[in-house]
């Protein structure tokens, strides 16, 4: 069984058809990381929000685990591009404030937190606040804040695109490596064509007008970083062929 199932699911906004989507058919696993690319206003974040559950289909179905999604979880998490950290609580508090809110027992909460903190370079800014950081290190805290929650799936919304490239292709790693501890399923939603090759073990193109699935291709360049592929042609052709798919 498929931990995600998206079928011939639509969603009409009445004041906004650019941000509409229709027939959406998708299946995802558990353990994958999966990058959706097209153009903006397509209705790549309106997918993540349905499958967040933040809102509901009105026609066709989403399931996790064989179950309807019906409303929003923690077992969902969701990382957007302003982060929406809280500016009243420091580092270790930002991370930990979804499991303390579910009562998880303090041994383990402590044992998540030093992991993290250590596997997202946070371990001296942990009682820092959140204005004291830059927007990379907010990233962070970001990540880690829903990535202690284990979540079966996580969302990246545009997540990285305002960073400057060193500090995104920092962020790539770090996703990567918490990604590949947790095991759990991760979906990136981006306009970025090397992002996508970067990130993307599954490319998900979406477009038309109202936004639909168009293609999932597996990527066969997945982890491999643009400046190692300058003198690969393959590479190119495969990168022109996406571009040409999403226009």
């Amino acid at each position: 069984m498929a931990l995600l199932e998206v079928k011939d699911v639509g969603y009409q906004y009445p004041s906004n058809s650019a941000q509409s989507i229709t027939g959406v058919n998708l299946t995802m696993a558990a353990n994958s990381l999966n990058v959706v690319i097209g153009p903006s206003g397509i209705g790549k974040s309106t997918l993540l929000n349905l499958i967040a559950g933040y809102i509901q289909p009105q026609v066709g179905e989403l399931r996790m685990n064989g179950q309807p999604i019906q409303k929003a979880s923690w077992q969902r998490g969701i990382v957007f591009q302003d982060m929406a950290l809280y500016p009243w609580l420091n580092v270790t508090q930002n991370i930990t404030f979804g499991p303390r809110m579910r009562k998880m027992a303090s041994a383990q909460i402590e044992q998540r937190l030093a992991t993290l903190l250590q596997e997202t370079g946070l371990e001296k800014f942990k009682t820092s606040y959140v204005y004291e950081l830059s927007g990379g290190l907010k990233q962070r805290v970001a990540l880690a804040r829903e990535f202690i929650n284990q979540p079966d799936i996580l969302m990246l919304d545009e997540s990285f695109s305002a960073l400057d490239n060193l500090t995104r292709d920092e962020m790539h790693q770090i996703l990567l490596e918490l990604w590949a501890s947790s095991g759990n399923c991760v979906i990136v939603i981006t306009h970025d064509i090397d992002e996508a090759m970067f990130l993307g073990q599954n490319i998900i193109i979406m477009n038309g007008k109202p936004g639909t699935v168009s293609q999932t291709i597996t990527n066969p360049y997945f982890k491999v970083a643009f400046d190692e592929m300058a003198n690969n042609p393959a590479y190119f052709e495969f990168r022109k062929m996406l571009l040409q798919q999403i226009k």
